[in-house]
């Protein structure tokens, strides 16, 4: 018996012996670690569908920045394997960020312009003279606000009325989905519809002889699965209701998602509708640094409009707000 326990105590002693070994050679430690950094990559790279996979997935701009820097320290210490994989897991990760980003649509005639702003100003924020005058020095044109709560309702009312005649405010229950439009040209049809706990404005917006469509909206923050299930309902149902309405279309907001989340683009592949975004422009939350910070807002515009910029602007807000210039096409 005392020999056969000695025979397999040589066995495992002479195996891990030989796998000290194996791991001492440079060549196998690098495909060691390469195989540490790809499992956190595949699960980057792989479609979206799951509610951790999001909030995960949320990060693949701090991921990448992460990736590039390991292939450049990995070349300092000639470790070229492992800052080969690197790369790859770098360059990959930038195809998926910009592959959304960067489709947008030109319109080289129609001069029709109309310069459009969105904000979500916070509930909680108190900073009403600020936000104001900040908004009044921008002069958008058409102007989308969420988390208006009822002082913030007051207070955009109030302030903004007089530069912008035209104005919808719908308070809510919970402070934090109350939303607004404000704007220097006439609206039309303008309606508020309430779905999945959430309030919406749909109308047009007259710029000149174009009636355009808009959606603005607030999607709930997936913090949970049933919130996250409550946002990808709300995306399904202002994919529905886009493509029944005929004409162009602006549809802007805190959609509470990444560019590259699965559900994001398959809204705007059914949609037809473009981000407006020429580079990333993350805009949550403001208190961290540009690295640490995600595009969760946007402004969206069918192929009859044009983009002409679209650059983040910091107010006095948790989220950056985003100004985009313009160009309806004529009919």
């Amino acid at each position: 018996m005392k020999e056969k326990r000695l025979k397999i105590l040589l066995k495992w002693g002479l195996r891990l012996l030989t796998f000290y070994c194996w791991f001492r050679q440079k060549k196998n430690k690098e495909r060691i670690l390469a195989a540490f950094l790809l499992i956190p990559a595949i699960l980057l790279l792989i479609p979206s569908y799951t509610f951790r996979l999001t909030l995960f997935q949320s990060f693949l701009f701090q991921a990448m920045l992460v990736y590039g820097l390991l292939s450049a320290f990995w070349i300092v210490k000639h470790h070229y394997r492992l800052a080969g994989v690197n790369f790859i897991i770098y360059f990959l990760l930038l195809v998926k960020i910009s592959g959304p980003i960067n489709k947008t649509y030109k319109i080289d005639q129609g001069d029709e312009t109309l310069k459009v702003l969105q904000f979500n100003v916070l509930s909680v924020n108190d900073k009403y003279d600020e936000t104001i005058n900040s908004v009044i020095e921008l002069e958008p044109d058409f102007v989308s606000f969420q988390e208006v709560s009822h002082q913030w309702a007051e207070v955009l009312v109030a302030g903004l009325s007089q530069e912008y005649p035209f104005y919808k405010v719908v308070e809510h229950p919970d402070q934090g989905q109350g939303i607004a439009v404000f704007s220097k040209y006439p609206l039309q049809d303008v309606e508020e519809v309430h779905v999945t706990s959430t309030a919406n404005i749909t109308g047009k917006i007259l710029v000149g002889n174009e009636a355009v469509n808009f959606l603005a909206l607030h999607t709930k923050s997936p913090t949970n699965r049933s919130k996250w299930n409550n946002r990808n309902n709300h995306l399904k149902w202002a994919e529905a209701y886009v493509n029944e309405q005929p004409g162009e279309f602006l549809v802007l907001g805190d959609f509470n998602t990444v560019p590259w989340d699965n559900r994001m683009l398959n809204f705007q592949s059914s949609t037809e509708l473009s981000d407006s975004r020429k580079k990333l422009t993350p805009t949550y939350p403001t208190w961290n640094p540009f690295v640490a910070q995600i595009p969760i807002d946007y402004i969206l515009h069918s192929k009859g409009i044009g983009c002409d910029s679209l650059d983040a602007v910091r107010i006095t807000s948790d989220h950056k707000a985003i100004m985009g210039s313009f160009l309806v096409a004529s009919k």
